[in-house]
């Protein structure tokens, strides 16, 4: 099982570590409520960088912009204000005709956004759309005059804007737009200056927010509640909802301080539930508000001044309370309360403070997965849900200009009679344009043309029926003038329409209710057309991708299961080229995550599951995150119609539990099933960290220990996972097979990061026995990433097909690919094969893949040396297939440089020398992102009477390439730019004879348009101001100036060294965690006393994710947490900036946090050294970083 313990545990401020029903709840955005509170704490921002125009950083940390006659200057910061906030500044036009502006929500070029804009001239202030200038609202300025200052702050919530100038508010109005993007300043017609602009904000995805009893500030740590004396001070959400998730981090301040989470409540939290935290009884408490009614209760030890995070569900007439209390090592996965009341089953959220002072941290609620911006509810009712988003007999839409775009959602119909449906290509007002519908009445599936009502056409649900309480993945695609709209993974309808252009997209419930996630919309231009996405791998639109799991053809379909952060997601295919995607297909349940299994389709109804029919059974690892080690053991599910509901099986019982007992740690995962024929049975694998056990069954549900294989001599560097064992004949002859035992071993640095091995032997029913002696191993692929690689159950005529997960456990999530993470290998056919050196297996790319090829490009009988003429001059591409059969002649090496241009290139070669296949990435692209990237792999092969056969597959991010047919193998990612397209043959120590090459330009399996964006240009402008010098970056690491300042970018940690050394100090800088993006997460650390690599230092770290400001002494570059100097908890967080300060005086150390002293302690570990930046796993930003001797 290879998801990443500390991605899957640990998600900042979401809400990844409770368990999600409908999803994980979705990151909250920066909030500030509209009610009058205390004044915000502003926090800074990083740099506006410059756009357009001339700009000036001012003495006071401030902006002067100088717009001249070609257009305006415009100048945008990293800083992102979404969902509810407030962003200021005090504006100075210095002449008549300047006009000075603030934006907000703004694209990364200022293309889309708003401005709201100071004219001093014309004696107004404007509120207008920076798309197509159209103005939203505008108002009398008052006392306008020039070089007049005026402090200027727009506020946001949701889609209400509201502007004041001098503290006096001048406009309101709502917009649905843009929900989210970046502030930046703007200046039209002349010279303006700008004060440093500043932000305060709540970390929430809820609207409407109102106030009453006590104050409510904003600080860059929580939102502070702090009730008057003797009474309680609540917040209220407008939002309402049925079935809900409320969550928040929690720290009181005062001993005596009752924080509050609320659900189903109203306007005035007199009425719905409640769940309070009590450090004075020291106990959880759940109770229906009104009459008091106390419905269950949890007794734990609750202290002041840490953090916790609650969450309270309800679904139907069940409330469920979890609470984590450590973010170490998260607990809080299984609820401590369950109750059972119906008085109230819809309403309000809200959060409540009483006897003291409370901060609130990422108040979340469950809500729809999308990333379409500016929804809008035309009519009915739309209210967030457990299940994404809820619609009632109504229409909601949102703007999406593009005619031509894929549009997807996980839609499930309420009621008997209910029907739903994505909206496409319809006006500005929502009417119009087409609906791809499901209705459950009538079991069909239907495209509407919306304006005359007519039904262009129909269908019956092709894979099962549509039913309500069933949840159906539908995908509308729109090109030109054809519409084809694919539910269940299979096309349903294909038609001709009239309408090609759009403004908005949508949402439509009738005849009841329906519930929406996962909604997707992107223009065909934008749709799997990212740099690095793969054209013909696999990969998810968004989410995580890693190990193979469940392969299993069933009914003429395959089946891909993979894993998504303890889920298994879902794909379907009826040439193992071309993939549907399905909804999640085993998520998170009450036992725990989903790791990695298998499938099997039980044909005969063994397990007695089916009916008398059919079926699909899943086998996955359950793993428990409260319990110790994840109490690994083995669970089903299985499904009724063709994989596309499942149901667990057991109950609280798992098949197999795991070795050590119900409470054990013992490492127990990764089941693979197959049917043993020639024992008339079914067999099990399982990984025991170093070793594998093998059950058998007769009914697929009981299951008992055979034996195992592995311990002692047979251990090899890295853990044994992702285990496979299938029969093979060799070469074919039924008279002699081999049974193949596969492994995934990781992580350690004795196998660069990971290693696909495999033994062969014979089976007798009940064990193994190995071909290989203790100790050997042998390479099914020899790459660095060819990872958890699993075969298919149910293929015809014998066929053993396998693909991978293309990673590392180096790297093994933090591929520079944005919203999208990890793909997969071509399927492979394998076989053995009888050499001179024993049975080995080998692999070759499937004959399916044969299909993609489009164009051809052919060189035969060619003599080159390394002084000819590359043979390949002119030929390019991205996604493309070598077939090449070299005579060696004299030449050492031969081989092509690939995915290349001037500044970079991809080897994949033959040594002659050294009898090997090797792919180089040495310079092949990115690679800075990671340690141990960079570099070339090899894997054993001997030439055939002086010849070389090669396959290569090339994609947009990997090189796959396979020699002596199949008996070498090796796989390698890489990142060079979409522009890097040609390609060369060449040749080292004499001359080598082209027999034939061959090179198949391969067509996409998901695009839409035949085009690759561009990478993201990095902005330019910013600066670091600091006196620390010239930094050495140590061991690795990405480190720009930015807008932010000093940006280290690693997915370990990254240390940026100052040669200036001191003993006493005053250091003072402002750093932020993460970036733009919501998702890039990253902690960081300030070093002092460093050694000149950073491995032994004073170092504060501050960390969103643990909730944690921590002061530790690092020695050999790590640090135990129980051996900290001091530990603060603290609501610190992502895209915020704070000010931090760094006192060591002698053995005495003093820390301050936004002015305030937070930790002062003596020590004499380290007495002088260096000055250090650090980050780790993610990103960290530095600026006005400067160092006092003292």
């Amino acid at each position: 099982m290879s998801v990443s313990r500390r991605t899957l545990l640990l998600a900042g401020g979401t809400a990844a570590t409770l368990l999600p029903l409908g999803g994980i709840l979705p990151a909250a955005q920066a909030a500030t409520p509209s009610a009058a509170g205390a004044t915000p704490a502003a926090t800074p921002i990083p740099d506006p960088i410059p756009v357009t125009g001339t700009w000036t950083l001012t003495s006071d940390g401030g902006q002067k912009a100088t717009a001249g006659r070609r257009g305006p200057a415009l100048a945008l910061s990293e800083q992102q204000l979404a969902a509810k906030g407030t962003y200021a500044a005090r504006v100075t036009p210095q002449s008549s005709s300047a006009v000075g502006a603030l934006v907000f929500r703004a694209a990364l070029d200022g293309s889309t956004g708003y401005a709201v804009a100071l004219d001093p001239g014309r004696a107004r202030i404007r509120l207008y759309d920076l798309t197509g200038g159209d103005t939203l609202a505008t108002a009398p300025l008052p006392g306008a005059r020039t070089a007049r200052p005026y402090d200027l702050k727009v506020a946001v919530d949701g889609p209400e804007l509201t502007v004041h100038v001098d503290g006096k508010r001048l406009l309101h109005t709502e917009d649905h737009r843009h929900d989210t993007g970046s502030v930046g300043l703007l200046a039209q017609g002349g010279t303006v200056t700008f004060g440093p602009p500043s932000v305060s904000a709540v970390t929430t995805n809820l609207t409407g927010w109102t106030t009453s009893g006590g104050t409510w500030t904003a600080t860059p740590l929580g939102w502070r509640a702090d009730p008057s004396q003797g009474t309680t001070t609540r917040a209220v959400t407008a939002t309402q909802a049925y079935d809900t998730a409320l969550q928040a981090d929690l720290l009181l301040h005062d001993t005596p301080a009752i924080a509050e989470l609320l659900v189903r409540t109203d306007e005035a939290a007199t009425r719905g539930y409640g769940v309070q935290v009590d450090p004075g009884h020291n106990r959880l408490r759940l109770y229906r508000i009104d009459g008091n009614v106390t419905l269950g209760t949890y007794t734990t030890t609750i202290k002041a001044d840490a953090v916790y995070r609650l969450r309270v569900e309800a679904e139907g007439t069940e409330l469920r309370v979890h609470w984590q209390t450590n973010f170490l090592s998260p607990d809080g996965y299984s609820p401590v309360i369950t109750a059972q009341d119906s008085t109230h089953t819809t309403g309000r959220l809200a959060v409540r403070a009483s006897a003291g002072a409370v901060s609130f941290e990422n108040i979340a609620a469950a809500d729809l997965v999308t990333s379409v911006q500016g929804w809008t509810a035309r009519s009915g009712t739309w209210t967030p849900d457990l299940r994404g988003i809820r619609g009632e007999n109504g229409l909601r839409t949102a703007p999406f200009t593009d005619g031509d775009l894929v549009a997807r959602a996980d839609i499930t119909p309420a009621g008997t009679s209910s029907s739903a449906g994505l909206v496409l290509r319809a006006s500005a007002n929502g009417s119009g344009g087409y609906e791809a519908r499901l209705e459950a009445g009538r079991n069909a599936v239907v495209l509407l043309d919306r304006s005359s009502g007519a039904r262009l056409a129909s269908a019956s649900g092709s894979v099962r029926r549509i039913a309500s309480g069933g949840t159906y993945r539908v995908e509308a695609r729109a090109t030109g003038r054809t519409i084809e709209v694919y539910v269940d993974g299979v096309r349903a309808l294909k038609t001709r329409v009239s309408r090609t252009t759009a403004a908005t997209v949508g949402t439509t419930a009738a005849h009841g209710a329906s519930y929406f996630q996962n909604v997707e919309v992107r223009g065909t231009a934008d749709y799997f057309t990212e740099p690095y996405r793969p054209t013909y791998h696999y990969s998810q639109l968004s989410g995580s991708t890693s190990d193979p799991n469940g392969l299993v053809h069933y009914d003429g379909e395959y089946h891909l299961f993979h894993q998504d952060q303890g889920r298994w997601a879902h794909a379907v295919s009826t040439d193992l080229v071309h993939w549907q995607a399905l909804p999640i297909a085993l998520p998170w349940n009450e036992y725990g995550n989903c790791w990695s299994g298998s499938a099997i389709v039980d044909a005969d109804d063994t397990s007695g599951l089916f009916d008398g029919g059919s079926g699909l059974i899943a086998y996955y690892t359950s793993y428990h995150p409260d319990k110790p080690g994840g109490n690994a053991s083995m669970r089903i599910a299985y499904s009724k119609d063709k994989g596309r509901s499942w149901q667990w099986h057991g109950g609280s019982a798992p098949i197999i539990q795991n070795p050590g007992g119900p409470d054990a740690g013992w490492t127990f995962r990764d089941p693979k099933v197959i049917r043993d024929e020639a024992h008339d049975q079914w067999l099990m694998v399982v990984s025991g960290g170093d070793h594998v056990r093998f059950f058998t069954s007769t009914d697929l549900l009981t299951w008992t220990q055979a034996s195992s294989f592995g311990y002692g001599d047979w251990v090899t560097p890295g853990v044994w996972e992702c285990p496979d064992f299938f029969p093979l004949r060799v070469d074919g002859d039924e008279n002699r097979v081999k049974w193949v035992l596969t492994l995934s071993t990781g992580a350690v640095r004795a196998t660069n990061g990971s290693a696909a091995q495999y033994f062969t032997g014979d089976w007798n029913g009940t064990s193994f026995s190995p071909d290989q002696s203790a100790g050997a191993t042998l390479r099914a692929d020899s790459g660095r990433d060819y990872y958890a690689a699993m075969s298919y159950y149910g293929l015809v005529d014998g066929r053993r097909v396998w693909l991978g997960w293309m990673s590392n456990w180096d790297y093994p999530f933090s591929a520079p690919t944005g919203a999208w993470n990890g793909q997969l290998s071509i399927p492979r056919e394998l076989t053995l094969t009888d050499t001179a050196d024993g049975v080995r297996l080998a692999q070759r790319p499937i004959p399916e893949l044969s299909a993609l090829r489009t164009s051809t490009t052919t060189r035969k009988d060619l003599s080159v040396s390394p002084e000819s003429a590359n043979p390949l001059a002119g030929v390019t591409g991205i996604a493309y297939e070598i077939e090449a059969e070299i005579t060696l002649g004299t030449a050492t090496e031969i081989g092509f440089k690939l995915r290349a241009d001037d500044d970079q290139h991809t080897t994949v070669g033959y040594d002659a020398e050294a009898n090997q296949l090797f792919v180089d990435r040495s310079e092949a692209g990115l690679s800075d992102f990671t340690q141990y990237f960079a570099g070339r792999t090899t894997a054993a092969m001997k030439p055939a009477s002086g010849r070389v056969t090669l396959r290569v597959y090339v994609d947009s991010s990997s090189v796959e390439a396979f020699g002596a047919d199949g008996q070498a193998a090796v796989t390698s990612l890489i990142f060079p730019s979409p522009a890097a397209d040609s390609m060369a043959f060449y040749t080292k120590g004499g001359t080598a004879h082209i027999e034939s090459l061959t090179v198949h330009r391969l067509e996409g399996t998901y695009r839409l348009v035949d085009q690759v964006k561009p990478l993201v240009a990095t902005p330019t402008g910013g600066e670091f101001r600091s006196d620390l010098g010239n930094l050495t970056i140590t061991p690795a690491g990405r480190w720009s100036t930015d807008s932010a300042g000093r940006t280290g970018t690693f997915d370990q940690d990254s240390n940026a060294i100052s040669a200036r050394t001191a003993t006493d100090l005053d250091l003072t800088t402002l750093v932020r965690l993460g970036g733009p993006d919501q998702d890039t997460g990253g902690a960081l650390s300030l070093l002092w006393r460093a050694s000149s690599d950073g491995t032994d230092a004073y170092c504060l770290n501050i960390d969103p994710d643990l909730r944690v400001i921590r002061l530790v002494a690092k020695a050999n570059g790590y640090f135990d947490d129980g051996a900290a100097l001091a530990r603060v908890p603290a609501l610190v967080r992502r895209g915020t900036t704070y000010p931090v300060r760094i006192l060591a005086q002698g053995d005495r150390i003093q820390v301050f946090l936004n002015g305030e002293q937070i930790i002062n302690v003596t020590d004499t570990t380290y007495t002088n050294g260096h000055i250090g930046l650090n980050v780790f796993g993610g990103r960290a930003a530095y600026q006005d970083t400067y160092a006092k001797e003292l």
